[in-house]
This record gives structure tokens, sequence and C-alpha cells, in this order.
């Protein structure tokens, strides 16, 4: 086995991996990251992503204690204080470190103040190369050079050995070849599991393959196995961000990632393949997705809507389902009565006819709270479905990050089930969990999860060098 020393170690080159492995360099630690793809332009979901930076959908420049409790809101309590503590007070470091990098950012406005460009919204399907994500991983490769790091390509980390005093050793293959990179700390930043399929089936669907995967399929959970087989604790795997698609994305690539179609379901209603609803839609696209992620058939559901809703919230921005979802292909039923949209949709008549029947009756009696599920109205406007012609989209959960992953602290040290540091193993970005989630399934932001990069780079150079690296000073 060929040894390579090093003094941090990064598992995964996507943006959470390589801001901590830039910031370790600036801080004049020896860094090699660990990426499994082989192609320059690798795929990760940095390069998928939309681009936005916010903070539960707001603007990350908005004071620590208003984002505090947003993110305390959001998540109904569940987040970890420290975690959230760090997102809120350092999320607008993040962005103006980077564009300390050179990286770039458009102002799109309301919770869209930082945007990487290019943009990537552009239309439906999926538009990636020479976008955001693309040109920001592309820099910060660049800048790692740069300060004397490096990637190491075609690497995929095995193991994780923590046996000996004051190295933290990642095992590798590199094709055929087996490789042990020694450092005194590791950073875990490989992207979480929504790309296993048995870990999804474990803790999020009973039938992942009957989830549309709305991601660059790289993340495979790699890096919460080796922490957990050091003893690290694990929460909130059971929730992952994601949206409401076509289930024609299953087989049409125009799809996916957009249009999604939660603007349309959060004003209508989503039903089972019996004609019955069995989620809040109030709560928002990405609870429907995980609702329906969790049927026995999660390509049972369908979203039931009028002409109205077609013709006002369908049209909205970012690439809105009206015309983009026909257009791409997507499967539209439409109908002149509920009887024949409930034959179009194949569920039984009577019963989509009480389910709408209900429905309606209680948005214009103002009490959705008295139906089962309950309808809330304070973050989503319930609309009737009055107007012809009546449409039912079949629909599939798309998807993109899983939620929970390994417990770390505000710096990203990952802690053990008593809740102790593992020595010299750090976690950032999606592998981590504690800030998503919980019970109401709360998002956050996934590329705001790389402020722990930041801070664990700093954190391991506080503990390599003894010197001191508060924001304060690691903002110069």
């Amino acid at each position: 086995m060929t040894i390579s020393r090093h003094d941090v170690v990064v598992v995964g080159g996507g943006i959470a991996g390589l801001v901590a492995a830039n910031r370790a360099a600036q801080l004049g630690l020896r860094v090699v990251v660990l990426e499994k793809g082989t192609d320059d332009r690798y795929l990760c979901n940095t390069r998928y992503t939309g681009g936005t930076f916010h903070i539960g959908y707001t603007d990350v420049a908005k004071p620590p204690a208003e984002l505090l409790k947003v993110i305390d809101t959001a998540t109904a309590g569940f987040a970890r204080n420290d975690v959230a503590s760090a997102i809120a007070t350092d999320g607008i470091r993040l962005v103006r470190w980077l564009r300390e990098e050179g990286i770039k950012f458009l102002n799109l406005g309301k919770y869209h103040t930082f945007v990487l460009a290019p943009p990537s919204r552009t239309g439906p399907g999926l538009d990636w190369e020479g976008r955001g994500g693309d040109v920001l991983l592309r820099t910060l490769e660049a800048n790692l050079k740069k300060r004397g790091g490096a990637i190491v390509r075609g690497t995929r980390a095995r193991g994780l050995d923590v046996s000996l005093p004051d190295i933290v050793a990642v095992e590798a293959d590199q094709g055929d070849r087996a490789t042990r990179f020694e450092a005194k700390a590791v950073i875990l930043a490989d992207g979480g599991f929504p790309a296993d399929l048995e870990l999804v089936r474990a803790n999020i669907s009973p039938v992942p393959e009957k989830l549309q995967q709305r991601n660059a399929k790289t993340s495979s959970g790699d890096a919460l196995r080796m922490a957990q087989s050091v003893g690290a604790a694990v929460v909130g795997m059971e929730c992952f961000y994601g949206h409401l698609l076509s289930r024609d994305a299953m087989t049409n690539d125009r799809l996916w990632p957009r249009p999604y179609v939660d603007a349309l379901a959060v004003a209508g209603i989503v039903v089972d393949a019996g004609g019955n609803r069995f989620a809040d839609e109030g709560e928002g696209g990405v609870h429907l997705a995980n609702a329906v992620a969790r049927l026995t058939d999660p390509l049972s559901a369908t979203l039931v809507f009028d002409d109205a809703v077609w013709n006002g919230p369908g049209t909205s921005p970012l690439i809105p389902s009206n015309p983009h979802l026909p257009n791409a292909g997507g499967t539209l039923h439409r109908a002149q009565s509920i009887a024949e949209l409930a034959a179009l949709m194949g569920v039984p008549v009577p019963a989509l006819t009480e389910t709408v029947a209900r429905y309606n009756q209680a948005v214009e009696a103002g009490a959705t709270e008295s139906l089962s599920p309950r309808r809330r109205t304070d973050k989503h406007q319930p609309w009737p479905i009055r107007k012809t012609p009546f449409y039912g989209l079949p629909l599939c959960a798309g998807i993109t990050n899983t939620m929970g992953g390994i417990v770390v602290d505000g710096h990203g040290a990952v802690l053990n089930e008593a809740g102790v540091p593992i020595s010299g193993v750090f976690a950032a970005g999606a592998a981590t969990g504690g800030l998503e989630g919980g019970p109401e399934i709360g998002y956050v932001g996934g590329l705001i999860k790389a402020v722990l990069g930041l801070r664990a780079a700093e954190r391991i150079a506080v503990e390599q060098q003894g010197r001191d690296r508060s924001p304060a000073v690691a903002a110069q």
C-alpha cells in the first residue's frame, strides 16, 4: 500500500470540500483533496446547483439573530444551536470569502441576493456547463493549485483509521491500487447519500428506485460509513431536500431538475392511488416530496388543480410548469369534470369527487384546518378547484440532497454518541446532519453548509499551529 502524508485530507471535491481545502491551504497547511470522479469536470451536486446562497429562504446578509430565528422556526427547534449559530453568523462571511476567491454573484431579488454567476436556471432540463456551480469549482480548484494543494482524481475513500496517536488515515482505492493518506486531520465532505439506494431505502423511502435522482448520482454515503466506523453519531437521516416533478421525469431528462411543480402543488391538492389526500399541501414542496417518497408506491401520487391555478401559480417565475412542462413532454390530464378527470387518472371516481368537494368546502369556509390531513394556510394559499378544465398531473419525488448525516459541532468537528469530538475528524456540507430536517422537514439551504468547511479549516489550523483563527482574524 502506498502511503501519502499531509496536514489535512479532504474527502470530496464539491463546494464544501474545496472551500475547506482552500481555507486550510490559505492558512499554511498542506492539503490534498480526494475526488472519486475522473473527469476534469467531475460530476457532483455543486455542478448542478441553482446557485442561491440563502438561509431558510432569507438573505444571508440579515442580522445573525434574525437568521438564527429563521432556522429555529423552519426546523421547529430541531437544528443544533451551535451549528445554526455558525451558519447564521458566517453565512455572509462565506459569500464575501468566495468573492475574494474570484467567484461572481448576481442579485435576483428577494432571498436570491447572492446567486452564482452565470445562473443555471435558464430553461427546463439540466444546464450546468459553464454555469455558476461549474465555474465555482474550476475557480476554487485553480486557487488550490496556486496555494500548493492538489485534487487527486479517481480516488475513492473507503476507510478511516484513527488508531494511531495524532494521525488520521484515509484508506482509498485508486483504480486497482490501494493508497493510505495520512494526516493530522481529515474533513469529510462527499455530499451525503442521495444516490445510494440501500441507504435511501433504510432511511427515506421503501422503494428508492421509484424516486427521481435529481442530483449528479455521485453522493453514495462513503463519508457517512467511514465516520460511523470510527464511532460518529448520525442524525436526521429520514429527511431530504427535493421537489415534486412530473412522473415522466423518470424517463424524460428534459423534465429534471426543472421544471418542478411545487407552485402548483401548494395551491391544489395531492392525492394517492385511492383518490385521497395524504399530506398537508400547505407545508410546501419539500415536505410534499418527502411525503410522496414515503408512500408504499411513490409513483402513485397525482396533483389535482384547476384552470385558475394553471394560469396563476402555474406561471410563477423560475421556469414555470406552464408552459414548460407540457412543452417538454410532461403528461397533463385535462377534463371538464372531476369524474372524467378521475377516470383519466385511474383513481376511484367517488373518492376523488368526495375529496375535491370536501376540500373546496373547507377552502371557501376558511376551515382547512378541519380537513384530514389538515391544510395550513399561513405559508401557502389554498385555491379552490372550481374552474374548468380540471387538471391531473402524475407525480414523482425528486431527491436532490439528504438533510441528515454526520453529527458535528459548530466548527465541523465530528462527534460521537456521547457528544465528544473524535480527534482529527471533521465534516462539512451535505455530509453533515443536525441543521435541517426534523419533524417539520425544515429546509435551511444546501450551499450555505459550506460554512462548516470554512470553520473546520480554521479550527484545524488552530489545533495544528496554535494560532488564533477567530472569524475576525480569519476574514483578513
